[in-house]
């Protein structure tokens, strides 16, 4: 027996279509006007997309340009993005909650300015992760490439920029452009910083993050090991101690950069065990190797 719709809120069909899964919603969208409109909404309020052929059906049966107005999460993983799709994205996506570009082709600066520019006042989470260091096709991530991105990100609370080739100038650009000190009207929105496979800020770069000018409502850390920029396991302690009302996840892999082994990985790791027992706000992940692509499907779609 079908839901008498007119004795249903809004609120009520939502919280019973919440429980359905994707192949659940699909089916319910074709049982009634009201039924689709809210299958539909909840089915692609997260658009995730992981190969560049799906993505290419979706925009040639116009399932992207029909559905988009339902869409709050747009996730893209190892996407070749043309120029017609960078147009169909910015003209049919509306008030998004979140991005991912997860190791995504032709990115550009104009693009992803244009992008973050339009769901400023929504966006509240931000994901962009580049190429490993022997891969070549994903858009490698750089200074130039995001500088323009930073100052419409003034309403975003997770900020992943990983995998990128971002130095420590990017981050005195964050910390200028998102803290409080250039806008006494302005409050920081940044709660989550996550700087997974940096491998070329440093110490000082990150120090900047916690500068008299710093970011005032950042309350959670996360940044990969690396000694040769002093990012190691004294600077971790220096962090979870000087800085208390702060979170940290401290990364370590034993194979961090292409061809090269850090050397006592076993002492490393004993030292930031230590590190985790002493203090409360430090989280430790340890592993053999950099993130691989079947673990980031596992963990964004």
């Amino acid at each position: 027996m079908v839901l008498d719709a007119i004795s249903l809120s809004e609120e009520t069909f939502i919280a019973i279509f919440g429980h359905l899964t994707n192949p659940q919603l699909s089916v319910a969208s074709t049982v009634c006007k009201t039924w689709s409109k809210y299958a539909l909404a909840l089915l692609y309020r997260r658009i995730s997309i992981n190969t560049s052929p799906i993505w290419s059906h979706f925009l040639k049966y116009n399932l992207f340009q029909k559905h988009s107005s339902n869409c709050k999460e747009l996730i893209l993983f190892s996407i070749i993005i043309s120029s017609y799709d960078k147009l169909v994205l910015l003209q049919h996506t509306n008030d998004l909650n979140h991005i991912a570009l997860l190791k995504c082709h032709n990115l550009d600066e104009d693009f992803l300015s244009e992008l973050t520019r339009k769901h400023s006042k929504t966006l509240e989470k931000f994901t962009l992760w580049g190429p490993r260091t022997f891969e070549s096709g994903p858009t490698p991530l750089n200074d130039k490439l995001l500088n323009p991105c930073l100052s419409n990100l003034l309403n975003v609370k997770q900020l992943s920029i990983c995998a990128a080739n971002i130095s420590d100038q990017f981050l005195l650009l964050i910390v200028s452009t998102l803290s409080n000190s250039s806008n006494n009207n302005f409050l920081s929105s940044l709660i989550e910083l996550d700087l997974t496979e940096c491998w070329k800020i440093s110490a000082f770069g990150v120090a900047e993050l916690f500068s008299p000018n710093h970011l005032s409502s950042l309350r959670k850390l996360k940044l990969q090991y690396h000694e040769e920029n002093n990012i190691d396991v004294e600077f971790f302690e220096l962090l979870g101690n000087s800085f208390p009302n702060q979170n940290y996840d401290f990364l370590v892999t034993k194979n961090y950069l292409k061809n090269k082994v850090l050397t006592k990985f076993d002492k490393i790791c004993s030292d930031l065990d230590t590190l985790t027992n002493k203090y409360s706000n430090v989280l430790v992940e340890k592993r053999d190797n950099v993130w691989m692509d079947h673990e980031l499907l596992e963990r964004f779609f």
